[in-house]
């Protein structure tokens, strides 16, 4: 299980001040403000100008209430749309924040189609190609991310957020050595994070590299004892192993019994341990009978090994 970080959380490293009149107007880290939202959001008043309205915006981002910021910023894009001296690079500008407030209340498709309009207005602007990049790639529009997530890097080499998403594509392609590479790269750039180190830990696990892919995950909890994904990762590679105990306490901190059991049964079977398998696995079905169905089917399939093989 590899992560794809989609959040623009830009508070380490603020766009270049393009344009005069937006100079002290830069992107907001929304993800920073709680993605929270105010549900129905009554419409912002008319501005007279552009930087009014990404003024409220700003300001309402800072508070958290990120619909009313995205509110905000809509009107700045009509705004600036109708004033035929406003500059392409402030359209751009006022479009990234339309993307960023979408992406952090979960309008995914408002976001994407922003952050391509700020694209067409600016090709410079790495952040509108990454955050474009990040949604195509949520989406598996795998060829168009990477364009766009290689555009951002060439601008602005030091992106983290772009340089793990092409380890994710890396590693989709099989290319397990050049995603570590991506990963790495992103880690030292964004140090401490247990997302880069979980999925470097993925990576070598794709690849079989079993024992530095478990240092990874370790590493990864150390970091952040409550981080899922890593531990789901180590007790897979417990099971791996052919550690079954050891994963079933592993992934008891992150999932339900019965999953755990079906999923550690599941890896049992692919190793030819049947007898574990049956056990693993009919435990799963004892745990959770009505409706879990996909240990059931891996149930039979272990019986019917073991008739195979005259157990």
């Amino acid at each position: 299980m590899m992560s794809i970080d989609r959040s623009l959380c830009l508070s380490g490293k603020a766009p270049r001040p393009r344009v005069a009149p937006l100079v002290m107007l830069t992107l907001i880290a929304l993800a920073a403000a709680g993605c929270a939202t105010t549900g129905r959001t009554p419409p912002p008043p008319a501005y007279p100008t552009a930087q009014e309205a990404v003024a409220a915006g700003d300001e309402a981002a800072r508070r958290g209430e990120l619909d009313r910021a995205l509110a905000h910023y809509l009107r700045a894009a009509d705004a600036a749309s109708a004033d035929t001296e406003e500059t392409a690079e402030v359209h751009a500008e006022i479009w990234l924040r339309v993307g960023a407030a979408s992406d952090a209340i979960g309008q995914r498709d408002r976001a994407l189609n922003a952050y391509l309009k700020a694209i067409d207005l600016d090709p410079t602007r790495a952040e509108a190609h990454e955050g474009a990049a990040l949604d195509l790639l949520a989406r598996g529009r795998s060829a168009e991310a990477r364009e766009h997530l290689t555009a951002a890097t060439r601008l602005e080499p030091r992106r983290w957020r772009s340089h793990n998403g092409l380890g994710v594509l890396a590693d989709q392609a099989g290319d397990h050595a050049g995603a570590i590479t991506h990963y790495q790269t992103a880690l030292d750039l964004k140090p401490e994070s247990p997302m880069l180190l979980n999925n470097i830990g993925y990576s070598r696990f794709l690849a079989n590299d079993l024992d530095q892919a478990a240092r990874d995950f370790y590493a990864a909890t150390e970091l952040d004892p409550n981080y899922k994904p890593a531990w789901s990762n180590l007790g897979m590679v417990y099971a791996r192993r052919g550690w079954y105990a050891d994963a079933l306490a592993i992934l008891a901190k992150v999932t339900d019994e019965a999953k755990a059991h079906n999923d550690v049964g599941a890896i049992a079977l692919a190793r030819g341990d049947l007898a574990e398998a049956e056990g693993l696995l009919s435990e799963a079905v004892r745990l959770s009978p009505t409706y879990y169905a996909t240990a059931n089917r891996n149930l039979q399939l272990v019986r019917s090994r073991l008739q195979a093989d005259g157990g």
